[in-house]
């Protein structure tokens, strides 16, 4: 990738380009769903478990390493998709763009709530979370441009809805975990997939080219996997804990066995790589009609009438 085009001035939108029209820009928005915000407060208090994953600090890590980077990580895809908002003249793409900043507005609130929770447990979420707001403070004073910092967006939206897609294609792998923790990702996933073609329209809308994407893809790969990895390392320290082989053999099923995270994921990740690649190739939307007819949680949904408020931790 040239340099160039990552740093040019933050102040320069690309206008759309005139080789990308409405009808080419949105072919496969998929199916009708309302990108609609649940404004769900799950009960993290009763999570009492250091380890509260399967009893394994290997998995713990990697859940705690993943959540601190969720309040950061969700603040610069909302900032990324608002620099080209004014751009877009389809009505409908404005609406889901309106839904896309709510659904990521809550996730990053219960992340940031969690991650107080694994901090408690002795699992400091929230000092990896600074860690990489400073990342990303940096990132932006940089001059990185709008362009390169919405083609990261489009990727990393594409990562979170192919590891969405497993999750609730497979839901059992979360079986061991805690129930507030586990409701969280269910509930996180669901809005991940209802929501995953927004920032890929807004691109395509706005910029239109589709090589740069897979360009800048390659690149935020390898550093979103070198963070996750380190930052496993650092909690694993912190707890002056060594895994177990029970925790490397456990982690290692999670990842890589018969329903492994990364062996679900490595097609639709190649996919995107694909010419002419829109994220609702991948059609699931009916692990969201599933999903609202056996998991859906109204005592977590504040605007249920079902609602329960979260006890406060003592």
């Amino acid at each position: 990738m040239n340099v160039s085009e990552a740093t040019e001035p933050a102040s320069h939108i690309p206008e759309s380009r005139n080789t990308v029209s409405k009808s080419t820009a949105l072919p496969n928005r998929g199916p009708n769903i309302e990108i609609k915000p649940r404004p769900m407060s799950f009960p993290f208090s009763t999570i009492k478990e250091k380890y509260f994953f399967d009893d394994n600090a290997l998995k713990c890590a990697f859940s705690a390493a993943l959540s601190s980077t969720f309040p950061p990580g969700e603040g610069e895809f909302i900032e990324s998709v608002r620099l080209f908002r004014d751009k877009v003249e389809d009505p409908e793409l404005k609406r889901q763009i309106s839904g896309f900043i709510g659904q990521e507005g809550h996730h990053s609130l219960q992340h940031k709530r969690i991650n107080e929770t694994l901090r408690d447990l002795g699992w400091d979420a929230v000092r990896l979370e600074k860690h990489v707001q400073k990342d990303i403070n940096r990132f932006e004073d940089n001059n990185v441009s709008p362009k390169f910092r919405l083609a990261a967006t489009v990727g990393m939206e594409h990562l979170t809805a192919i590891m969405a897609d497993h999750l609730l294609r497979y839901p059992e792998i979360l079986e061991s975990m805690s129930e507030p923790a586990r409701d969280l990702l269910l509930w996180h996933a669901v809005e991940e997939i209802e929501h995953k073609s927004v920032a890929f329209d807004v691109y395509m809308t706005c910029v239109g080219n589709q090589a740069f994407l897979r360009r800048t893809m390659r690149i935020i790969t390898v550093f979103f996997t070198l963070r996750i990895l380190s930052y496993m390392v650092v909690l694993l320290w912190w707890n002056r804990r060594l895994p177990s082989w029970r925790d490397i053999k456990g982690f290692g099923s999670l990842m890589f066995g018969k329903k492994g995270i990364i062996r679900g994921i490595r097609q639709p990740y190649k996919d995107y790589f694909r010419k002419g690649f829109h994220p609702w190739d991948h059609q699931n939307q009916a692990f969201v009609d599933k999903w609202k007819k056996t998991l859906y949680r109204p005592e977590h949904d504040r605007s249920s009438q079902h609602y329960i408020e979260p006890a406060l931790s003592v």
